[in-house]
């Protein structure tokens, strides 16, 4: 009977429970070879001291640039299955650009995915945060990251208390503003700025996108060109610009085509360099990982601090 109870408790002390968004993941112990599609988990993972065996093909930077020279599976949106089957990895951790590839991954090995709210963004990184540092027993190291973030967000709603503020894509010549509920709606939650449009509703967030010069597309060009309108009328204290063109250190040109928008361009922030211009690999590649918000939420900080 002791032995049987030790042996038990072994087992149980092996054991790997994981929560994510399709539920429980339960394994008989813990991972060791890790690969993960998603940036966001890998950046989570690397500040916990987890690193993965393999990752997908993309440009590592910052808190990842030691990944740029392992082994690659892939890519973000096609997963190379015969590199992943020589690796044997015990978890997969798809992402929602390799989502469609689930059922795939998971005939390899158990793979999981977590989902990135962005009308709830923060508490989606901290749910993810939470549930990695829980399954791989590193919690404290995990508050202790989630502090940090804390902070910097706190210190970013203090700056911008009773401010406006909106977030601009820019691709080369055109200029389109992200409201709450789009991809980059959050900064709200991030910084604190009150956004001059209103929430994206789930019906217009569950539209399709419409086939290229389609009756659809154009009225959907036209609301967007509103809202731009209506952005620069309100004339907000902050814009926030990723330059899409600078992904992997390609051309730059937003600067130039928001002080040449004949709106835009007349606004007070751009006049005045409340443009906080972010660097576009952290946020359009990585995003919602707790290493990689903290960086990103420090720059906002060291540029919004200059300004106030």
């Amino acid at each position: 009977m002791v032995i049987g109870s030790s042996l038990l408790a072994a087992q149980a002390a092996n054991a790997f429970e994981i929560k994510h968004s399709a539920g429980v993941l339960e394994l008989e112990q813990t991972p060791k070879k890790v690969v993960s599609y998603d940036l966001a988990q890998l950046d989570t993972l690397t500040a916990l001291g987890i690193e993965a065996v393999a990752v997908p093909e993309s440009s590592y930077k910052n808190s990842l640039a030691q990944y740029n020279d392992s082994p690659t599976v892939g890519t973000l949106f096609k997963p190379d299955y015969e590199a992943l089957k020589k690796i044997q990895p015990d978890l997969i951790i798809a992402g929602g650009r390799s989502a469609a590839a689930m059922d795939e991954l998971a005939k390899i090995a158990p793979t999981i995915s977590f989902a990135s709210d962005p009308n709830n963004f923060v508490d989606s990184v901290k749910d993810s945060v939470n549930s990695i540092a829980k399954a791989w027993d590193k919690e404290a190291e995990g508050e202790k990251l989630l502090e940090k973030l804390d902070q910097n967000i706190k210190q970013l709603h203090d700056l911008n208390k009773g401010k406006t503020g909106a977030f601009l894509f820019v691709m080369k010549d055109r200029v389109m503003t992200h409201a709450p509920g789009d991809r980059f709606g959050y900064i709200e939650e991030l910084t604190g700025l009150k956004p001059i449009l209103n929430a994206r509703t789930a019906e217009e967030l569950n539209q399709p996108r419409p086939e290229a010069d389609s009756p659809e597309a154009k009225a959907r060009a036209q609301k967007s060109a509103d809202e731009l309108s209506t952005v620069a009328k309100a004339n907000p204290d902050w814009f926030i610009v990723l330059d899409r063109g600078a992904l992997n250190d390609a051309e730059t040109t937003a600067a130039k085509t928001l002080e040449n928008h004949a709106e835009i361009g007349q606004t007070d922030a751009v006049k005045n360099d409340r443009v906080f211009y972010v660097e576009p690999n952290p946020w359009y590649v990585v995003t919602g990982g707790v290493s990689n918000l903290t960086t990103i939420t420090d720059q906002m900080i060291e540029k919004m601090k200059t300004k106030n």
